[in-house]
């Protein structure tokens, strides 16, 4: 409440006001004092005194990002916390982009909304790592005929991320007699 001037009448005699307020605006817009004085013939003067309340600003920090291995560990990141220029919390909307198949980007987006309706937006990115695969070392036997060379089992193979990975399979020519068959 601004401090309202001191009035006196012709008479030299203090007149005191009374005061009202305009109730507070939501976010921006005006908040107005009004102090009205009387005379002693009871003619009233009125004094004002507006507020304007401008729009609130509100400043998010840079957006993150991470690298991870597999797209299991690109989880939920945890929001900022973000206020406007006057304090007051903004709770942020999370949405979240689709999950590459193997490599490539998972982005979380989270839209604050001020009190005016207007949208600021902080995302966090997850860079997911190509797949690394460690196969066990070749296998071979002997044999004595070219008829005993069947089909091996292969092994079975993992990425780094536990996802099964299926062979495809060639097969070399058969020896003539003797030789190997890959």
């Amino acid at each position: 409440m601004p401090t309202a001037p001191t009035v006196v009448d012709a008479c030299g005699a203090a007149v005191s006001p009374v005061m009202t307020e305009s109730s507070d605006p939501a976010c921006v817009g005006t908040k107005v004092y009004t102090f009205t004085y009387s005379n002693c013939a009871g003619q009233p003067a009125v004094w004002t005194y507006t507020y304007t309340i401008s729009a609130p600003t509100v400043t998010l920090p840079a957006d993150g990002g991470s690298t991870v291995a597999c797209v299991a560990d690109a989880v939920t990141p945890t929001a900022p916390t973000v206020t406007d220029n006057c304090g007051r919390p903004i709770t942020p909307t999370m949405t979240a982009g689709a999950d590459p198949a193997c490599t490539g980007t998972k982005v979380y987006t989270f839209t604050y909304t001020d009190c005016n309706n207007v949208d600021y937006t902080w995302t966090y990115t997850y860079t997911i790592s190509a797949p690394t695969v460690t196969l066990p070392a070749d296998g071979g036997s002997t044999v004595a005929c070219v008829v005993d060379a069947v089909t091996p089992t292969a092994p079975t193979v993992t990425d780094n991320c536990g996802r099964l990975i299926t062979p495809t399979m060639t097969v070399g020519n058969d020896p003539a007699c003797a030789g190997t068959k890959v």
